[in-house]
């Protein structure tokens, strides 16, 4: 089923309106939840219902950016701040890769809490141990979010916030094929795309 609808002007009633789509597909068990976006912020609405079900949620996050920001320029629900209003939720934690720019305050927010916030930098990902990996995953539910930026530039250059050093497909492949075989993907999002007409492939 392809659901499509207007956003309101105000972002707490689009995260609720987003939270209600989804919670009527899985109350009607239509199937995996597959949101796409624009905005990241989505995610923290997309969540919203697997919360409410699931004593535990573990994020799989392919970003960029840590998206773990208190607030951006005031803005508690801008998309810089996308995981961190997942992570108000205690029963949601998070494994990110890809990562390669992050604030000190984000920095900070990662280092106090290493059990919630698993962090993985594009420039290590040659070094990410797939077992280690599995242990965070194993029996999990699990809600897959991904930030087209995470994927490099010269693969991925439509969108709004690109930064160079980014992961490539047969990256990524492996990290979803590795939560649908051991843990119980929930549902998932793909954000941040914006699209440029001559650039059809993206």
């Amino acid at each position: 089923t392809l659901a499509q609808f207007s956003i309101p002007e105000n972002m707490d009633d689009a995260i609720s309106l987003l939270s209600e789509k989804i919670e009527a597909i899985l109350d009607q068990k239509l199937g995996m939840p597959f949101t796409l976006g624009g905005e990241h912020t989505l995610t923290a609405g997309a969540i919203r219902p697997f919360v409410k079900r699931y004593d535990e949620i573990v994020i799989l996050h392919v970003d960029a950016h840590a998206d773990l920001r208190e607030h951006y320029f005031g803005n508690p629900w801008s998309h810089a701040c996308a995981l961190r209003r997942c992570l108000d939720n205690p029963n949601v934690s998070m494994v990110s890769f890809g990562i390669r720019n992050m604030a000190k305050d984000e920095f900070a927010f990662w280092k106090e809490n290493p059990e919630r916030a698993r962090i993985h930098l594009a420039q290590e990902h040659a070094l990410v141990d797939l077992e280690k990996i599995k242990s965070y995953l194993l029996g999990k539910n699990i809600y897959i979010s991904i930030d087209v930026d995470g994927f490099d530039s010269s693969l991925m250059p439509a969108t709004g916030t690109p930064e160079p050093g980014g992961l490539f497909w047969y990256d990524v492949i492996p990290l979803i094929r590795l939560a649908a075989e051991v843990g119980n993907v929930v549902g998932m999002d793909v954000v941040e795309l914006a699209p440029r007409p001559s650039l059809h492939g993206c």
